[in-house]
């Protein structure tokens, strides 16, 4: 996954994503050519048992957000990929409802009290 060719000039959060939809590999057929442009020849796909030992060896991950975590289902998401740190502002009226997943699945969380995601 991170040995993924790109063409020059990709950007860097146009690789993270590429990357993750790679992964995923659930893509419509917009989706798919929307990826496929990010390379000059693109990767075969991920078999399933690829697919299973990359995430299989994930572990110590954290995930950040500048806004803040509204769902458990984000948690939720986030165990299967071997995510152990969350960090957030905080300030969800779910703030509860994600701190106890958190504790759920051992997941060390921080707030930061600092929301850099305004609208």
């Amino acid at each position: 996954v991170m040995g993924l060719k790109f063409k020059d000039g990709v950007k860097r959060q146009d690789r993270v994503n590429a990357r993750v939809r790679y992964i995923e590999g659930d893509m419509d057929d917009a989706e798919y050519q929307q990826w496929v442009s990010n390379f000059d020849n693109a990767p075969e796909p991920l078999t399933a048992q690829e697919k299973s030992e990359f995430l299989d060896a994930l572990s110590d991950i954290t995930i950040a957000s500048d806004a803040f975590f509204p769902f458990r289902d984000s948690i939720d998401h986030a165990q299967k990929l071997g995510v152990k740190y969350v960090t957030q502002p905080g300030g969800s009226n779910a703030d509860e409802e994600v701190i106890k997943a958190c504790d759920t699945y051992g997941m060390t969380m921080a707030f930061t009290d600092l929301r850099l995601f305004h609208h």
